[in-house]
């Protein structure tokens, strides 16, 4: 006799852990958005006009990087498995522009570049592991 099983509930960890990538990667997001169309004025505290992101190359690779981690982000609000692929891949992209942009001249901002490259790559990174592991589990679909 089959016995209809009801999925494992999800860690009450998951709606907050899920919401607060989505505000991190959605502000990049929105970061991106204002400096790539000008919407900011001259004032403006913007991330992405403080990197040497000179070569177009680095700017689809940040721009890869910015939207993978929007997308993860909200799939995994979702409980979809796609955000474990899309995590990884914005892990990676985000690896690449650490890697090149650690021994660029970047001015002085209010956090030391090293410590900025490393939450770069890290919150995706622990975005990754984290949907890895409910994926694993059984809680994404």
């Amino acid at each position: 006799m089959a016995r209809n099983l009801a999925p494992p509930r999800a860690p009450a960890s998951l709606v907050p852990l899920a919401l607060l990538l989505l505000i991190f990667h959605g502000l990049l997001g929105a970061d991106y958005v204002i400096e790539r169309f000008a919407l900011g004025g001259e004032s403006w505290p913007g991330l992405m006009r403080l990197l040497p992101l000179g070569a177009l190359w680095l700017q689809v690779v940040w721009a890869l990087g910015v939207w993978l981690g929007v997308a993860a982000a909200f799939f995994l609000t979702i409980r979809d498995n796609a955000s474990v692929l899309l995590f990884f891949a914005a892990t990676l992209a985000m690896v690449v522009i650490a890697a090149v942009l650690y021994t660029a001249q970047i001015p002085t901002l209010v956090v030391p570049v090293p410590a900025l490259l490393a939450v770069l790559v890290i919150v995706p990174l622990l975005g990754w592991i984290y949907a890895r592991a409910l994926n694993r589990n059984g809680h994404l679909h």
